[in-house]
């Protein structure tokens, strides 16, 4: 700004607002930081002689700043014949554009969908987008071995700022009779002679059209009870047809996607097949959904352990029943999967929006505990659901959940602590307080890392070390850790529970879960010199610290510090959690 007599100046204001801050040039010359504000205001300056008019010459305009990206069209690839040769498949090519007037910061690609794990992807070649630099772009492609069928899984362009762009990615796979140039496997492939019980209303298999990606069945509930009854034979055939193929179960309060090689993810099945004398082909699996809203025991446990939770939607309890088909006969029930299923729950008509704080609970039997399941807002039509993906069956509940703690209201982390307080991620210590700066130990950390994966279970007895014994709090999810590979940061045969875990530990337990829930994620090469200790992490850690940094899942203590031999605090754990599980796609950013 320039005027007279500006030596003096005490204060420079835009509107009503003081200036961020400003300096005194010369006697006719001042430079000032604006404060943050939108429209047009006046600028004054005021001196010991008084405070300067105001005029349209000594007016401010703020520019009004837009972040978006150009549309991305949905990409089909060019079409491969089962057994194809690694590396002829097709690597698309995507160009992310700049079409806003701010720069777009932290641009990050990943893959969701049913057959996510099908595709590889690359992060954008540049991470920000500005004025010097307005378009980049990424790769996609189908992995190698895909047997014959349609792949097809969601890419997301996200960026500070912006809402996220997504468009699909398909790759079809012809077996090698098929004579397909494209499309669709061109063999026929409706099946005959099985029938479907869908509630008691016999379906001849033959409607089926394996071609297609699913098929959808809607079942009419009774007594708010709607099961189908599926034979294994005629899963296998449909997984010979189509390799990703998948029913659909509606009802009017949840839908299940059954994938066709259900058999293949169920542990134990052939265990209890041994055991009864059968053979795949000789059972059914019962997939039943049921409307729990009604039941007494569940609301109680809802207001015993959501007691600020306002259930959203139906309460409903998925189940799988295994059947010896000939004789009807219940022979077990399938739990747990060795890969997450996915369950959709509609939420109320009427509402137009999901709350900030929500969350989706799965009922524990055993503990008698709401715990955290990884789910995602759509909007479907116009209506808002919810998608869950876990890896175990049980009574499922999606509630708003506020959630807030007396010592972290100034606290930098709040934000991140409510949010994975309210989805079940972590408690409080009591008293309405989070303890937000207390380190976490080894053994707590392993526990909520595992109960967040949705990867809890049975490990069988034998201890992972000499200091986790059988009946320790944390023994189960300790040994699950170890068997997921984890733990990695552990030597010899101590695992030192009550430790306080370091960030460097951090980033080894979390660059661990990437490579085993999404190997797929481009890793990044992130420069760490900026960080004045990063030659103090240990040389194992050091490429888990630079991918937890590319990932934007950790940061710096400061803007030049690392702190690798710092212990994790509680606030820290529920940051990365949640940009955790953002990165894998499993709940919304």
């Amino acid at each position: 700004m320039t005027g007279s007599n500006l030596s003096g100046a005490t204060a420079v204001t835009f509107g009503a607002t003081a200036a961020t801050s400003f300096t005194v040039d010369s006697a006719t010359q001042i430079t000032a930081i604006a404060p943050a504000g939108s429209g047009t205001v006046d600028v004054r300056v005021t001196t010991t002689g008084g405070t300067s008019a105001t005029s349209a010459a000594d007016q401010y305009t703020y520019v009004v700043l837009t972040y978006t990206i150009s549309p991305l069209s949905d990409e089909t690839l060019n079409a491969q014949t089962a057994d194809y040769a690694s590396g002829t498949q097709e690597t698309k090519t995507v160009t992310v554009t700049r079409t806003g007037t701010g720069d777009l910061a932290n641009l990050v690609t990943t893959l969701g969908g049913t057959n996510a794990s099908s595709f590889t992807i690359t992060q954008p070649t540049a991470t920000t987008l500005n004025s010097g630099t307005l378009s980049t772009t990424f790769t996609v492609k189908a992995n190698d071995g895909l047997a014959a069928g349609t792949y097809t899984a969601t890419v997301t362009v996200s960026a500070v700022g912006i809402t996220p762009v997504t468009f699909t990615v398909t790759q079809v796979v012809n077996s090698r009779n098929s004579g397909g140039t494209g499309g669709s496997p061109t063999s026929p492939d409706a099946l005959k002679h099985l029938d479907i019980d869908q509630n008691g209303i016999m379906i001849d298999s033959d409607t089926i059209d394996t071609r297609k990606p699913s098929v959808a069945l809607e079942v009419t509930p009774k007594d708010g009870v709607a099961y189908i009854k599926l034979p294994v034979s005629l899963l296998t055939e449909f997984v010979e047809k189509n390799a990703t193929f998948f029913i659909e179960i509606k009802t009017p309060y949840s839908s299940y996607k059954i994938p066709a090689n259900l058999a293949s993810l169920i542990p134990g099945l052939q265990d209890l097949l041994k055991k009864n004398g059968l053979k795949a082909e000789d059972i059914s699996f019962k997939i039943t959904l049921t409307d729990k809203s009604g039941d007494k025991d569940i609301q109680a446990a809802v207001a015993s352990g959501l007691p600020k939770g306002q259930v959203l939607g139906a309460i409903v309890d998925f189940s799988i029943s295994i059947i010896n088909t000939k004789t009807g006969q219940v022979i077990g029930t399938a739990d747990k999967f060795s890969s997450a299923l996915t369950r959709i729950i509609p939420m109320p008509k009427n509402m137009k929006d999901m709350p900030e704080q929500w969350g989706v609970f799965r009922y524990n039997d055993t503990t008698r505990k709401f715990e955290f399941v990884s789910a995602k807002k759509v909007l479907i039509d116009g209506a808002w659901y919810v998608s869950i993906n876990s890896y175990s069956n049980s009574v499922y509940v999606v509630a708003q959940n506020p959630v807030s703690f007396a010592d972290t209201f100034k606290h930098w982390s709040k934000a991140f602590v409510e949010l994975a307080a309210a989805k079940g991620l972590v408690e409080g210590v009591g008293d309405g307080k989070y303890n937000p700066d207390k380190a976490i130990t080894r053994a707590e950390f392993t526990v909520m890392i595992v109960r967040t994966l949705g990867r809890s279970g049975s490990v069988g007895n034998a201890a992972p070390y000499v200091d986790v014994k059988q009946g320790a709090w944390y023994f189960d999810e300790v040994a699950k850790a170890k068997e997921l590979g984890l733990l990695g940061f552990t030597t010899g045969t101590s695992f030192k529970p009550d430790q306080p875990l370091t960030r460097e530990e951090m980033a080894s337990i979390l660059a661990a879960v990437i490579n085993l829930e999404k190997s797929s994620i481009a890793k990044g090469s992130v420069n760490l010199n900026g960080y004045k200790d990063i030659g103090s992490v240990d040389a194992a850690y050091l490429e888990d610290v630079r991918t937890m940094v590319t990932l934007q899942i950790m940061n710096g203590t400061s803007a030049n510090t690392f702190d690798p031999k710092g212990e994790t605090t509680r606030a820290q754990a529920a940051v990365v959690f949640i940009r955790m599980l953002q990165t894998l796609g499993s709940i919304d950013r």
